[in-house]
């Protein structure tokens, strides 16, 4: 078989003739990496491989019972294997599985997802539905948070070659005194990107405006530039870019707003924040709007740049309907929507339930929520501002049939799971970005009298590891009830 070499390394590259050891992938694992076995029996870890692959690896400085490695050449390829779409991949870190299959990818999801569930969460019998696959593989996603660095960063080392070996600055002009893109795997390293074939059309025509300004370039309007989010109502058309640069810059917004508008004609605003992107950013100001609409089925969501949204209104939608379907709600039942967000599920459950309360700590996304709540129509809903964590303990003595939640990758803390198991709610619906977070709390919801008698896995992010997850709970009886 002709040799395949995913390495990064080029011929003639000193560290391509490092001793290397042929390794068999036995499995994907979670992050997407595949698991492999030395000969003294240690686990090793390889990006970019496939189970069934047999590859020259070349092993890493290692700790403890395992070590990483690269691989050097494909001996023997998985059937699994694809050619891979994207010029960046293998340098760009926003995806892990471009070189599996369609169906390779959803179906390590799910090995994955109960391999957690075994091992972190302790259950060995929580029925699993067959991956739903809603999305397309390319150009779903209606978000996108690009990193920026330039000559003068500290974060100097970014990476403008495309995995071929290009040169440096080749075909990119004037651009390279601003690199924007993604980081490279596991650093802070940003990998420069003309286009994204993951993102949705209309976010690759921001990037290409973005890049291409001159007299004044994006870096001389805003020198102090770090991040730019971007996102388009995949429902509606609109667009809007946020950007975490210094407040006196405030005033080059109008410019970008209008430079923008050139290629982008349905963009509502250009926002300015500061502070860490991570941890709820600061408005500072904005040209035009601070907000896009989003349209899921039959409801209409405002949703201000700095908020939480699916990926996409699709992929809010395939998660909508799985909520209500779980929740199968007669009309009487008084239900507690936990993260709510906008409102994304509060409002449909509310037209087939009694009454619906949402709790949601992110101002923006609370104010939103409130928003959406009256024009939607929607009169059984109350939304309260405040962390999960403190205002839940107050609702445990209230009668609750139902309780929704959608935490943030991190999964539920542990203080939310006991205050859920004192409120004992029938039924709970969990949705999930994060097989892992999952599977430790479903393995905490177990101990406190909850079984999982439905999970249905959903693929909304193609070409990553990433997997959402729908959980279906009811609270067990117990001796005396």
């Amino acid at each position: 078989m002709a040799t395949d070499r995913p390495s990064k390394h080029t011929p003639g590259d000193p560290k391509a003739q490092d001793p290397s050891i042929p390794v068999r992938i036995e499995r994907l694992v979670f992050q997407g990496d595949g698991l492999g076995r030395l000969p003294d029996g240690r686990v090793v870890f390889i990006p970019q491989s496939a189970a069934g692959d047999l590859l020259e690896v070349r092993l890493l400085p290692g700790r403890g019972d395992f070590v990483r490695g690269e691989a050097v050449a494909v001996l023997e390829a998985s059937p699994l294997r694809t050619q891979p779409a994207c010029r960046y991949f293998g340098t760009c870190g926003g995806c892990q599985w471009q070189h599996l299959t369609r169906e390779g990818q959803v179906t390590w999801k799910e090995e994955i997802l109960r391999e957690l569930l075994v091992r972190v969460g302790k259950l060995s019998a929580v029925p699993i539905d067959p991956p739903l696959v809603p999305l397309p593989p390319w150009g779903y996603r209606a978000r996108a948070q690009l990193k920026l660095s330039s000559d003068s960063d500290p974060r100097r080392g970014s990476d403008r070659r495309g995995p071929k070996g290009s040169p440096p600055d080749s075909g990119h002009g004037p651009a390279s005194a601003l690199r924007i893109g993604f980081y490279q795997r596991e650093s802070h390293r940003v990998v420069d990107v003309e286009e994204c074939p993951l993102l949705h059309p209309t976010l690759n025509a921001l990037l290409r405006s973005l890049r291409g300004m001159r007299t004044p370039m994006l870096s001389q309007l805003f020198p102090g530039l770090r991040e730019v989010w971007m996102a388009v109502g995949a429902g509606t058309g609109q667009a809007i870019v946020a950007l975490f640069a210094r407040v006196r810059e405030r005033a080059a917004l109008r410019l970008l707003f209008h430079r923008l508008r050139e290629s982008v004609p349905n963009i509502q605003g250009v926002v300015l924040l500061e502070g860490d992107p991570r941890h709820q950013p600061r408005f500072v100001d904005r040209h035009g709007q601070g907000t896009i609409l989003e349209r899921v089925g039959e409801h209409r969501f405002r949703v201000d740049a700095t908020a939480f949204f699916q990926v996409s209104s699709l992929a809010a939608e395939a998660l909508t309907s799985l909520v209500t379907g779980a929740a199968a709600l007669t009309g009487a039942e008084r239900v507690l929507d936990l993260y709510c967000g906008v409102g994304t599920f509060a409002i449909p459950l509310a037209r087939q339930a009694s009454a619906v309360v949402g709790i949601e700590a992110h101002p923006a996304a609370s104010a939103d929520a409130i928003h959406n709540v009256r024009e939607n129509g929607v009169g059984n809903v109350r939304i309260i501002h405040a962390q999960v964590e403190q205002f839940l303990p107050d609702l445990v003595k209230e009668p609750w049939d139902l309780v929704v939640l959608d935490p943030p990758r991190q999964g539920a803390s542990r203080s939310v799971l006991d205050a859920l198991g004192k409120l004992g709610a029938p039924r709970i619906v969990y949705v999930s970005c994060d097989p892992s977070t999952l599977a430790r709390d479903l393995g905490l919801l177990a101990q406190m009298g909850y079984a999982c008698v439905r999970l249905q896995p959903v693929d909304l992010f193609p070409q990553t590891f990433h997997l959402e997850a729908v959980a279906l709970l009811e609270r067990q009886p117990t001796n005396g009830r």
